[in-house]
């Protein structure tokens, strides 16, 4: 049987690989032979666009179009990992921090939605785990307090593990200040592994201003290439209006994510995925790839 290293539609489990594959990379194996990719679509404007069909959806694994085996977009339920960066770095902006942390867990929903809370420095921490039930953060942040090194990498990729058996619609939301001192993966090994659990990645880059032209400042480089490379997005947050603006648009694309599914392909390796909508003017954002075992 295909062993993928992908979300699987039903359960998941975690293995490390042997010494012959790539030292630091961890494997994600599934006996499940269908690959879920999340999406967004939007328009010309950036409108979100909710109301496509399979037929309007075309898919390409290596450049081999696949037929797709399933398209859902019903509203559900979300899981969300909040991970904020505690680190030395974030001592003055760690207020900031918690303000963005308690204004998307307020947009949440109660009964519905689940969220965990995760905090690191050069060790990952666990606040508060999974549950749907919350009032915001409950206080759950008072004793984060900013210190030590910044594992930033490492605890992306930590984190994307732990919410990877989640069956619903999920994300992983990063808080940071976007320094990283300590960590032993790279950016682009951290992306092969959220983008093969299909865990989109959200980066909030805490800032103190806009630029000096008073606009906001495009993440880039390995944040911003992390972020895309697994259907997420990456943002600044720098005042209350721009946290707010920011956790809209994040909590917006969570609920309006398309499910694909397909069966993927056999050979063994990294897998590149082209997902497009077959109608003109849309674009869609999923991840780059999945892993074949």
């Amino acid at each position: 049987m295909r062993k993928l290293i992908s979300l699987s539609l039903l359960t998941a489990s975690v293995v490390i690989a042997p010494a012959a594959q790539e030292p630091g990379v961890v494997v994600f194996k599934s006996g499940v032979e269908q690959v879920a990719v999340a999406a967004l679509v939007r328009d010309s404007r950036g409108r979100l666009v909710t109301n496509l069909k399979a037929s309007d959806f075309e898919l390409f694994d290596d450049g081999q179009k696949r037929p797709l085996s399933n398209v859902w977009s019903e509203p559900s339920p979300a899981s969300v990992a909040i991970l904020m960066d505690a680190s030395g770095s974030m001592a003055a902006k760690l207020a900031r921090a918690r303000e963005t942390a308690n204004t998307l867990v307020a947009g949440l929903k109660p009964g519905a939605d689940e969220v965990a809370l995760y905090s690191f420095d050069t060790a990952l921490h666990e606040v508060r785990p999974f549950s749907s039930t919350f009032t915001a953060t409950d206080g759950a942040w008072d004793a984060t307090r900013a210190y030590g090194a910044t594992s930033l990498w490492d605890a992306i990729a930590g984190t994307a593990q732990k919410i990877s058996d989640r069956q619903r619609r999920r994300a992983l939301v990063v808080i940071t200040d976007g320094v990283d001192s300590a960590s032993t993966l790279k950016p682009s090994d951290v992306s092969g592994i959220a983008s093969s659990l299909d865990v989109p990645v959200y980066i909030l880059v805490v800032a103190f201003t806009p630029d000096e032209r008073g606009r906001e400042t495009p993440i880039r480089g390995p944040m911003a290439d992390l972020a895309a490379w697994t259907g997420g997005d990456s943002l600044a947050v720098h005042d209350t209006q721009s946290v707010l603006s920011a956790a809209r648009q994040l909590l917006a694309e969570l609920h309006h994510q398309y499910i694909v599914a397909f069966e993927p392909g056999t050979r063994p390796g990294w897998h590149a995925l082209v997902l497009r909508a077959s109608k003109p003017g849309l674009f869609v954002r999923a991840r780059s790839g999945y892993m074949v075992k």
